[in-house]
């Protein structure tokens, strides 16, 4: 007897949390407990939390384990996809919050990651500041939108806010899986400052040069 639990590309940590409890049978408060100490789990001190470092996956678990022992793999198949790629230690988080951005502002469209990637690192060589409504949303903790309000987009003492604050959020937005990881780390070339979903129903973004 195993427990399977899948976690989809994209997802929050506290979204997360609440499907490995469903389908471990553990408590949810068991996994809120051992989530409250990132740094255990060997994540960088700059981590406010586990958010970002949990590999999206599915994954069997046997039925004695504990929430810190989920836990645990996850991170440790996170790092290990990041150790395969090459990342140091060191860059870890900078990698990850930016292929969360990533993954949360992506269409289903997996060749559009790259260059949404490179989107953001233009804008960030640039000089300019990085204007995701996806990272003010994230910081109000409102997860299930990327819409915000002028008041939420001016607000400063949100450390997720990128219209406010320069460079990147404090940390990651979701759960980034291998495709928003490679095109966080090998953008594809071009010369957008701006992107723009057309067509809801396919995904469908079109890059610019200008506004």
């Amino acid at each position: 007897i195993t427990d399977r639990v899948t976690i989809p590309e994209g997802t929050t940590l506290d979204r997360a949390l609440g499907l490995l409890a469903a389908g471990t049978g553990l408590p949810l408060a068991d996994f809120e407990a051992a989530a409250a100490d990132p740094q255990a789990f060997g994540v960088p001190a700059e981590a406010p939390s586990l958010e970002g470092y949990l590999f999206p996956a599915t994954y069997t678990f046997e039925p004695d384990v504990s929430a810190v022992d989920v836990l645990t793999t996850m991170v440790d198949e996170m790092f290990a996809r990041l150790d395969a790629r090459g990342v140091a230690p060191e860059d870890r988080h900078r990698i990850l919050t930016m292929a969360g951005l990533v993954q949360r502002e992506a269409g289903p469209n997996p060749d559009d990651f790259g260059k949404i990637a490179r989107v953001f690192y233009n804008r960030l060589d640039a000089g300019w500041r990085l204007e995701s409504d996806a990272t003010v949303a994230y910081g109000t903790g409102n997860f299930s939108t990327v819409w915000t309000t002028d008041a939420e987009r001016a607000d400063a003492s949100n450390p997720y806010n990128t219209y406010a604050n320069d460079g990147l959020p404090i940390g990651p937005i979701g759960l980034p899986g291998d495709v928003a990881i490679d095109a966080a780390l090998s953008p594809t070339d071009g010369p957008w400052f701006f992107f723009v979903p057309i067509d809801l129903r396919t995904g469908e973004t079109v890059f610019s040069v200008t506004v």
